[in-house]
């Protein structure tokens, strides 16, 4: 199947995060944003400075966005990559890189987030 792209649905997954927790997407799903980024296995667990610092800022999104970092496979997302996706699970924003040290700079990503937050469905709804 193809890369996810902006617009398609966040498959349900279950996955472990980085620091060995399980996290459901059931969970989150209608409740949560949502920040997915997707590793290669041959990673560290440290990850690199990107996702650290990224994980860090995320830390003002924290009470309505969650952020999952895996080495977990994950349906249509090729690692390394960030999906961001609003709480029904809508993509709005994929990067797909081919290392990880060259995924998104935080600030875009967080700056994404910051969209889902501001955005008005109902002036997206007129616009289509």
């Amino acid at each position: 199947m193809p890369m996810m792209q902006a617009g398609d649905l966040i498959p349900h997954f279950a996955v472990t995060d980085i620091s060995g927790r399980l996290v459901r997407y059931d969970v989150i799903w209608q409740r949560r944003a949502l920040v997915l980024v997707c590793v290669p296995s041959d990673v560290s667990s440290s990850v690199t400075d990107n996702i650290s610092r990224l994980v860090s800022g995320m830390a003002q999104y924290a009470d309505d966005t969650t952020c999952v970092v895996t080495h977990d496979p994950v349906a249509r997302v090729d690692a390394p990559a960030v999906v961001v996706a609003d709480q029904w699970g809508e993509v709005v924003h994929v990067a797909a890189a081919a290392t990880v040290d060259v995924l998104p700079d935080p600030g875009e990503v967080l700056t994404w987030v910051h969209f889902l937050r501001i955005r008005c469905p109902e002036c997206e709804g007129e616009a289509r």
